[in-house]
């Protein structure tokens, strides 16, 4: 298991998993040496909501280079910012890394995101994506996926990603490793999630023909949506069980009625 070498099959992976994928030009010649055999992932926020991919693939002034493999933006978009060795980790430790060495076993997804304001569904279930079809590709679970904070925190004070419960998150990713992540849908692509989406909301907004017919054999003129017969019908019982109710609310105080009547005779 695992894979040694560069990773140049991460287009094909994140694709399949459903996700929109940007291919940066070059990519595939972009990175800092080659791979030793890849352990596993390590997550990161950018520290700004709209850092550009560009950033990811050739550094900041205060480190020039490629900072990390993928970008992902926060509307779920993957770009692909290089497939060498990125300068993400920094100095830090974690059992099966060797210590302050795991840029050349890890790929690095850098976030576009502040840290504390929060993920967004698009943002946050593509994260899990990305993360689970590595793992899956490398024949790992989700105990392969750590945050920076984790590897970094107690060396260099790192915090990244913030706001992101890790240990839900790789719950999360562990059950879209074993594709248990909302069934089918997952497994299909954007554009096609949209087009079953708008489908179902034709169908529920269509208004059917009632079938009812009464004792002339008279056909129902009502027509009424899905969601409409099932409100009207659960109007209809509610209507019904208040009926009822106050039926036996009635019937108990007829019976109290009688018994004092019939109490006032036996007398």
């Amino acid at each position: 298991m695992g894979w040694n070498g560069d990773p140049l099959w991460l287009a094909d992976v994140l694709r399949a998993e459903g996700l929109k994928v940007v291919e940066s030009p070059r990519w595939r010649e972009r990175g800092e040496g080659d791979f030793r055999n890849i352990w596993g992932v390590i997550c990161h926020h950018t520290g700004g909501s709209r850092t550009p991919a560009t950033e990811i693939m050739y550094g900041t002034p205060a480190l020039q280079g490629l900072l990390s493999q993928i970008h992902l933006a926060q509307d779920g978009t993957a770009t692909l910012c290089g497939v060498g060795v990125a300068w993400h980790a920094g100095q830090g430790e974690w059992p099966g890394l060797p210590e302050d060495n795991a840029n050349f076993y890890t790929i690095g997804i850098e976030a576009a995101n502040n840290g504390t304001e929060g993920w967004s569904p698009q943002q946050y279930w593509a994260y899990v994506k990305v993360c689970a079809a590595i793992c899956r590709r490398l024949g790992y679970g989700a105990d392969r996926v750590i945050a920076h904070k984790e590897w970094a925190g107690r060396k260099q004070g790192k915090w990244d990603p913030g706001a992101l419960d890790m240990n839900r998150f790789r719950a999360d990713i562990q059950a879209q490793i074993e594709q248990r992540n909302g069934g089918f849908l997952m497994a299909l692509s954007e554009a096609k999630q949209d087009e079953l989406y708008n489908l179902i909301t034709k169908e529920l907004g269509y208004r059917f023909q009632s079938r009812y017919k009464d004792e002339t054999g008279h056909q129902s003129d009502y027509r009424d949506s899905l969601v409409g017969y099932v409100l009207e019908n659960d109007r209809k019982v509610e209507s019904f069980d208040r009926w009822r109710r106050e039926k036996d609310e009635r019937d108990k105080a007829l019976d109290a009625k009688l018994d004092a009547i019939l109490g006032k005779l036996d007398a």
